[in-house]
């Protein structure tokens, strides 16, 4: 071996180490193993499909204002459900947490259930009313009454709260909630009045966290969403915290997760009114209607395409599926149907990637056997090169005369790879956005979502690395069917399409491992029809 050699994979070496540290300082260490909660089972990703959504409540015994005891101290109640475990606060009459049965907070089984309400003492708990009378109220210190205990409800079980409230100078706040245990939507229904009995236009809150600085690999914050006007608004948290105001018909509205989503669907049609702001360490979303009726579903649940397709509203374009969509949706589609048969996610990956290949092999076929020809003709192209060298509009009329003689088209290598793009866009988002891949094994990897180095974790002083073996796996069948591949041309371009399979290694670090099963199968599969085409050109 000699020594430009040894130079060349020392760097290799350093390269892949220094990406690995960037890697790392992206996604952040594995997650450590969290004790099992005592009496919350994490299952399976699959989420029930969901049932109509929950009518808001009524208000049986409307409490009187003068029987809401002053100074009454905070009271929390708990409602345990089939798909989450939330917990209600009697200061302010708001969701203080929320936490998912069936989605855990990372990849370890033993994790916790998902959190999605944030535990922050900035940051106000969300569910909030704001009224104007005409000043600004709003109640974050308002201490409620309840109407209702701890409520269990399974097995599509109904239950409902009734939170009431009155302010110093006589205003009284109603808020009625409506539970089902088969789906993820909660009825909510806000009335406020004034003292002398007149009915004010009440505001409702959402709020998360400004400060995502930090990232949540296991469910990214995406920002602000909503549906106005049938037009999607997608904000992230640095555009959103700009301040914005809409106006129209407001499908629905709230804070989205790459996985998850909180929304307010307002039951009333017409000019609804929206804002977002920030607010010291709070992004804060305020929803209202163009009536004193507030009667609002409330969603908090996983994006589960199916789910969000139950309500009618469009939720399902609250996932990011890009511009490719119309290729990302039917590859979802054909993954849950696969889904039913393997139980792995992996495996309907492998079968996703076959069939796709099947659809992709005449004009694969087509494109090998074009560089198949040229490659046969480089030694031709190479003495026109030689005779017509200093003369390069000369060169390229020969060169395009040769062609023509033998019926090769020089696009015909090219074509393959053009249209194969928009597929592996469609793919990626198909493969990178769907809860059904979050925290799904295969084979030693924990979870398709994420890179597949983060499966075999290991500390080398202060660097937290880990072992890309499938990415390996993948780069070197990449450049075994580059070498396969016959040459056409100047063996300079050659050498740097050999360069292609180390380029392609250190991208697919990053990418869900669920990307690089299929660019693995893919090279597998391309290798085959390439050793097929050479045998038989």
């Amino acid at each position: 071996m000699d020594k430009r050699a040894l130079i060349g994979i020392a760097l290799s070496v350093l390269v892949l180490v220094a990406y690995q540290q960037f890697i790392n300082y992206y996604y952040g260490p594995p997650p450590a193993v969290s004790p099992a909660p005592a009496t919350v089972k994490s299952e399976g990703e699959k989420t029930a499909p969901a049932t109509e959504p929950a009518q808001p409540a009524q208000l049986p015994h409307p409490v009187k204002p003068g029987e809401i005891p002053a100074g009454q101290p905070a009271k929390e109640i708990t409602v345990d459900s089939d798909n989450y475990v939330a917990v209600f606060t009697t200061h302010g009459a708001r969701l203080k947490s929320f936490k998912f049965k069936k989605y855990r907070s990372s990849a370890d089984e033993n994790s916790p259930p998902f959190e999605i309400v944030p535990n922050l003492a900035a940051v106000p708990l969300p569910l909030g009313v704001r009224v104007q009378t005409p000043t600004t109220y709003e109640d974050t210190n308002l201490n409620y009454s309840v109407q209702g205990g701890d409520l269990k409800l399974t097995g599509g079980g109904k239950g409902s709260l009734v939170f009431q409230g009155q302010t110093a100078n006589g205003i009284v706040i109603t808020k009625s909630l409506a539970f089902n245990s088969a789906n993820y939507s909660v009825g909510l229904e806000v009335n406020a009045k004034a003292a002398d009995g007149t009915a004010l236009v009440p505001e409702i809150l959402l709020t998360e966290a400004s400060d995502h600085s930090v990232p949540n690999h296991d469910a990214p914050f995406e920002g602000f969403l909503a549906l106005v006007d049938n037009k999607i608004q997608r904000e992230p948290p640095a555009e959103a915290a700009k301040g914005h105001e809409f106006s129209g018909e407001i499908s629905w509205a709230g804070f989205g997760y790459t996985y998850f989503f909180f929304a307010l669907l307002p039951d009333s049609s017409g000019q609804n009114k929206l804002t977002v702001h920030q607010s010291g360490a709070a992004l804060t979303a305020a929803l209202s209607g163009p009536t004193a009726d507030g009667r609002y579903t409330v969603f908090i649940g996983p994006k589960e395409l199916e789910t969000l397709k139950a309500f009618d509203r469009g939720l399902e374009r609250s996932i990011d599926f890009g511009y490719f969509g119309f290729i990302s949706i039917p590859f979802r589609y054909i993954l849950h149907f696969f889904h039913r048969f393997t139980s792995s996610y992996g495996l309907d990956i492998i079968i996703l990637t076959v069939l796709i290949k099947l659809l992709l092999w005449p004009i694969a076929h087509k494109s090998m056997v074009s560089m198949k020809q040229m490659g046969k003709l480089a030694p031709q192209m190479e003495k026109l090169k030689e005779k017509y060298a200093d003369d390069k509009e000369k060169l390229n009329r020969e060169i395009m005369e040769l062609y023509k003689r033998n019926g090769v088209n020089p696009l015909g290598g090219c074509l393959p790879m053009v249209l194969q793009f928009p597929v592996f866009i469609g793919l990626y988002n198909s493969l990178s956005t769907p809860i059904e891949l979050r925290h799904a094994p295969f084979l030693w990897i924990k979870d398709l979502s994420r890179p597949d180095w983060q499966s075999l974790p290991f500390t080398l002083g202060s660097w937290h690395l880990g072992i890309p073996i499938l990415t390996i796996l993948m780069g070197a069948s990449m450049f075994l069917q580059q070498w396969m591949t016959p040459s056409a041309g100047d063996p300079n371009q050659r050498k740097m399409m050999m360069l292609m399979p180390l380029m392609f290694t250190f991208m697919f670090v990053s990418f869900p491992a669920g990307l690089t099963v299929y660019w693995l199968v893919n090279n597998v599969l391309s290798i085959g029809q390439q050793y097929w085409t050479n045998r038989n050109q």
